[in-house]
């Protein structure tokens, strides 16, 4: 995301599925409800902030989280 900088936004994130339906495919505005949910997770979980619509932030907690799962 930020690269461990927290003082750093970022107007993208990645989401990867593991595994996509064939509706998804015919219609892309599903993979669009389900990231925005996921990022709506983040936030109230205190992973991440958003700074906009448009841009996040990733938060201590988040970090953290992300050191604790990486190792």
């Amino acid at each position: 995301m930020a690269h461990g900088n927290l003082t750093n936004s970022v107007k993208a994130i990645d989401v990867f599925f593991k595994n996509v339906s064939a509706e998804a495919y015919e219609r892309p505005s599903f993979g669009y409800l389900a990231t925005n949910e996921i990022v709506q997770s983040l936030v109230q979980r205190g992973f991440i902030e958003r700074d906009t619509l448009e841009y996040v932030k990733l938060t201590a907690k988040g970090l953290d989280k992300c050191k604790e799962d990486c190792h």
